[in-house]
């Protein structure tokens, strides 16, 4: 899969000081997926996908909005976000 330009991403946040979460809407074998994946700063400083990640297919999307929403209800209920 090519690398993604940091423009081709819908939203991103730090997994720690050295990687990031990016997810961006890609073309794979003709379809469009969601990528959920690691990224790393390479040593020429560009940010470069890791091996760990999630790749779904877009009709997958309410299914994937619903289990965020469940794991939130769950954390609240544990009492670990408000």
């Amino acid at each position: 899969m090519p690398e993604n330009s940091e423009n081709d991403v819908v939203a991103r946040f730090d997994k720690n000081s050295r990687e990031e979460i990016w997810a961006t809407v890609d073309d794979f074998r003709g379809k469009k997926i969601i990528n959920i994946r690691v990224y790393y700063k390479s040593e020429t400083g560009q940010w470069a996908p890791g091996r760990q990640g999630l790749a779904m297919s877009v009709d997958r999307y309410r299914d994937l909005a619903d289990m965020v929403l469940k794991i939130g209800e769950r954390l609240k209920a544990d009492g670990l976000i408000r």
